[in-house]
């Protein structure tokens, strides 16, 4: 069974498949990067990561930022350690999420 991390945000749901992430970073202020084991090509041939990238603006510098980052992979080992019988974990890091965006990250 895939498990998931569910992530509400303006009465929408979305479900980040935790057996493809492969790390998770700090961005900008504000912004941690979850990156998947899939690699994804641009149009000019470049291999780029693909991800998810959270924004909580509420974590606006550089501790904050470490306290989100923190809080979402104590979530992923949550959830890893729940029952198979429940394939969705609820997402709630220390900051709330203010903005989910598809990432595409070029691959150096």
């Amino acid at each position: 069974m895939v498990k998931y991390l569910k992530i509400s945000l303006s009465d929408a749901h979305y479900l980040i498949p935790i057996h493809d992430i492969v790390t998770v970073e700090v961005g900008a202020n504000t912004q941690v990067d979850i990156l998947f084991n899939l690699v994804g090509h641009s149009a000019t041939g470049a291999a780029e990561v693909l991800g998810v990238r959270l924004t909580a603006t509420t974590a606006a510098d550089a501790a904050k930022t470490k306290e989100q980052l923190n809080s979402i992979v104590d979530a992923i080992e949550e959830a890893l350690s729940t029952s198979w019988t429940k394939p969705f974990y609820v997402l709630e890091p220390k900051y709330p999420v203010t903005g989910i965006a598809q990432l595409q990250e070029a691959w150096a």
